[in-house]
């Protein structure tokens, strides 16, 4: 159970990082100030996940 959840953690983190890079690309790319807001947001989440899954690791 406890291994199950840390994948999960891990497999959360890994997909809300990918989404805040893909938001700073956008931001770089496209110069427009709302996808760094949203890319922060996201990276916010990410960093809460990865410290769930440390919590949780077996």
């Amino acid at each position: 159970m406890t291994r199950g959840r840390f994948y999960t953690w891990v497999a959360l983190t890994a997909v809300f990082a990918a989404a805040g890079a893909t938001h700073i690309a956008l931001a770089v790319t496209y110069s427009e100030l709302w996808p760094a807001w949203a890319a922060l947001a996201l990276l916010v989440v990410a960093a809460g996940c990865a410290r769930a899954a440390v919590h949780v690791r077996p």
